[in-house]
């Protein structure tokens, strides 16, 4: 009778462990991309405190999360720069080790923000809408509970085949934005953007940068949506 009594509370001790355990490991996973137009040197540049409170680290120390920013240049294709930090059980994780962890994590983001404002800025032409296409494909991907996208742009394509600063194309973009919609598809078509929330962060200088942007941002605002992304359009993340 003793040994099926202890065997009961062995069998029963387990299960709450392991249901503990479980619940424990529930933590959020967060995979933000930043996409950093440095071809405009009047662009808003993203700041630490902002990036790192997207985590939600300061709520729960065992979420985990990945950090990836690309600078938009006169080309499709630049060097991406990561870091990352995996969610952890609670249960089984040290404190101290995890919050060394955290603040190893903070200071890799914080270098690859410093070293992207040592880029230099300015460029003749502007590559965007590949970067973007290619960061949302990735993150359609994404096995995270939480997908963001941060674009530190005025959106303003200028290449040879497309330039918003023509005003026969900011004529099409408000009139017929389908046709420059199609133009991007048949650059890179985007994938299903559900469950994905995108920040468009910028600030006009003035009336006229202002208007035009207005016309940009809900365009772009427009297309993704109907990807099924969710879209903000604001000056600051915070």
């Amino acid at each position: 009778m003793k040994t099926t009594l202890t065997t009961i509370l062995i069998i029963t001790g387990i299960i709450l462990f392991t249901g503990c355990v479980q619940l424990s490991n529930s933590h959020s996973a967060i995979d933000a991309s930043i996409i950093w137009d440095i071809t405009d040197s009047m662009m808003v540049t993203p700041k630490l405190s902002e990036i790192t409170s997207l985590y939600g680290l300061d709520k729960d120390i065992w979420n985990g999360g990945k950090f990836r920013l690309l600078n938009v240049t006169d080309v499709s294709i630049n060097k991406i720069y990561e870091a990352s930090i995996e969610s952890e059980n609670m249960w089984l994780g040290n404190k101290f080790k995890r919050n060394e962890k955290l603040k190893k994590f903070y200071s890799e983001i914080d270098g690859i923000i410093s070293g992207a404002l040592k880029q230099k800025i300015g460029k003749d032409n502007t590559s965007l809408y590949i970067p973007i296409a290619k960061e949302l494909n990735r993150l359609s991907q994404s096995t995270a509970n939480k997908k963001l996208l941060l674009v530190y742009s005025d959106l303003m394509q200028n290449t040879d085949d497309m330039s918003f600063y023509k005003n026969e194309t900011l004529s099409l973009l408000r009139t017929n934005p389908d046709s420059v919609k199609k133009y991007f598809e048949s650059q890179l078509k985007l994938k299903n953007l559900s469950g994905i929330k995108i920040y468009l962060v910028f600030q006009p200088q003035n009336m006229k940068q202002d208007e035009v942007y207005k016309i940009v941002s809900n365009f772009y605002k427009a297309m993704l949506e109907s990807k099924g992304a969710e879209v903000e359009i604001t000056a600051s993340i915070n």
